[in-house]
């Protein structure tokens, strides 16, 4: 068995506790109660609660031998994820569950590719980026990654590891494309030469980006920063991030600018409380959600994140961590976490109601379909956005 004996406490959720069992691996848990280990919980027993267990469709991923074995079961994600909104999880655990089963698929993809293909001249790692990166997707997700690899030793290596890469990107990305995940309309990829670099590129990258904050340029280069590790050499992208952290220490005018960028964008309510909706097109009498709602958030954490050398990328573990070390005060983290959950759950409603409906899932919510409740409570979640923006303007005034 695992050493140190992994635990979780007798009154967790059991929704938590399989979050727990996926994220590490392992398929038993001792249940812990005032310090004494009171019995022991496996994934079989979590299996027998759910028809459409999410941990039943990670064994069959982890088992498939075949790449295209992956396709089926990535297109039965939603319907896992259909049971759990159905059972009434938390929209943050929702989103982590999209992210451990999107992570799965990718790793074994790769794993298998790897095989194919032979080992890579270099280690590498692929880096996933925006909501990928932040682990917040739903169910209408580009893709949005990159690889980063050792910087190779000679010519001859850097040869080497150019032509494998290239191949590797475009095999991957193509089997990616066939699980579900569409091509980035702005090809951020690793398919794009740009975003298939050496570790010391991507440094400079990021010291560019820090150094010479051009607000154009770094509007499309924002979605950079929140990269994680998906695949591979971990201490890659880990290297990275130290590196950053450690750039934009005392670069107060990249932080103003990233800080005036989220500034920029307007609160979803009118002078007399009313949502601003489109006025015609498409999507007349509807708002947009993510970039109307979730956005000012998500931008929010981030900046932030960045002065203080938070090395989190998820927005709710953001501002959890913000505030556990006073950078935020635990009321605005509380009025942020829950008017941040209750958008996502919205949307998240939305788009399976899309997909039932056979309708392609989008971000744009008709106030009108929501009851009296939803329109208040998502009325009051907005409001927040105000605070955040205070935070903003009191850190980086316009001189």
């Amino acid at each position: 068995m695992s050493s140190p004996v992994q635990t979780v406490l007798s009154q967790t959720l059991c929704f938590d506790v399989l979050l727990k069992m996926m994220a590490t691996g392992i398929h038993h848990l001792a249940v812990e109660r005032g310090g004494q280990v009171i019995g022991v919980i496996t994934s079989h027993d979590i299996m027998l609660l759910q028809g459409h267990s999410p941990y039943y469709l990670l064994k069959e991923i982890r088992s498939q031998s075949q790449i295209v074995g992956l396709y089926p079961l990535a297109q039965k994600i939603p319907e896992v994820i259909r049971g759990l909104i159905g059972e009434g999880a938390k929209a943050g655990n929702i989103t982590q569950m999209i992210a451990i089963l999107n992570d799965h698929i990718l790793g074994r993809m790769l794993t298998l590719l790897e095989k194919e293909m032979g080992a890579p001249p270099v280690s590498y790692c692929w880096l996933l980026l925006g909501s990928e990166g932040r682990r917040e997707q739903t169910f209408k997700t580009d893709q949005d990654n990159a690889i980063i690899y050792a910087d190779p030793g000679d010519a001859a290596q850097k040869q080497a590891a150019e032509t494998y890469f290239k191949a590797f990107a475009a095999k991957a990305i193509d089997h990616l494309v066939n699980c579900g995940y569409p091509l980035c309309p702005g090809e951020i990829m690793a398919t794009n030469p740009l975003w298939c670099q050496p570790l010391t590129i991507w440094k400079k990258y990021f010291d560019h980006w820090v150094a010479e904050p051009d607000p154009q340029e770094l509007l499309n280069a924002t979605i950079f920063f929140d990269f994680r590790a998906g695949f591979g050499e971990v201490n890659l992208a880990e290297e990275l991030r130290t590196h950053l952290n450690r750039t934009i220490t005392g670069k107060d005018l990249f932080l103003f600018h990233l800080a005036r960028q989220c500034l920029d964008s307007r609160v979803p309510l009118s002078f007399f409380n009313n949502f601003i909706v489109e006025k015609d097109g498409e999507h007349k009498n509807r708002l947009d959600i993510k970039r109307q709602g979730l956005t000012p958030f998500v931008n929010f954490a981030r900046v932030l994140s960045l002065k203080f050398g938070v090395k989190e990328t998820n927005t709710l573990a953001r501002l959890k961590a913000l505030m556990e070390g006073e950078q935020i005060q635990r009321e605005l983290w509380s009025m942020a976490s829950e008017a941040y959950e209750l958008q996502m759950q919205q949307r998240l409603v939305h788009q399976l109601k899309q997909i039932e409906a056979g309708i392609m899932p989008d971000n744009h919510i008709d106030p009108a379909d929501l009851s009296e409740l939803e329109r208040r409570m998502l009325k009051d979640a907005f409001t927040v956005i105000e605070r955040l923006f205070g935070v903003l303007a009191r850190m980086y005034p316009v001189p």
